[in-house]
């Protein structure tokens, strides 16, 4: 899959359900698209999970994380729930997607960019990266971005250099 198809899919879908500004709503996604969302306190690192059968799709998201985070679990959750049809059942972990021993496999990989293209949309992100430029003389800082975007210190900077 080229990385460009979570991205195009994140744009389609908020397209289709008339969402054009930030924060996104992300369990009024999952319900358009038939999901459910539970939170409940899950062990270990596990962040969030999907499960689908025949009668219901519901995404998990560990309460215990914070909102930001729970935020992108669903986010990614949808992801998996739209692109990697036919396992029932996928469980999230914190994981570093850069993790060179092999421990994060494509779709995830996917789901993240799906994510991240889902919370921070490119129609959104280059206009108020323009508008960041512009005001700073062409430097753009973590402080440009961080208090107006709903996402983490750490995938704000990273979204906004891709766009």
């Amino acid at each position: 899959m080229s990385r460009t198809r979570p991205e195009q899919l994140a744009s389609e879908l908020l397209v289709e359900l008339g969402i054009e500004q930030v924060p996104v709503p992300v369990a009024r996604i999952a319900a358009a698209k038939g999901a459910s969302v539970t939170y409940d306190t899950f062990d270990g690192e596990v962040s969030g999970l999907l499960y689908r059968d025949e009668e219901r799709k519901v995404i998990g998201v560990n309460s215990q994380h914070p909102l930001v985070r729970q935020r992108f679990t669903i986010a990614h959750e949808i992801g998996h729930l739209l692109m990697h049809e036919g396992r029932p059942v996928f469980i999230d972990r914190l994981v570093r997607v850069n993790a060179r021993d092999g421990s994060v496999t494509s779709e995830e990989v996917e789901a993240n960019a799906f994510a991240a293209a889902l919370l921070m949309p490119r129609t959104l992100v280059e206009p108020a990266v323009a508008e960041a430029v512009a005001r700073r003389g062409g430097h753009v800082g973590r402080e440009d971005c961080s208090p107006s975007w709903p996402s983490d210190s750490k995938s704000v900077p990273l979204r906004w250099a891709t766009a």
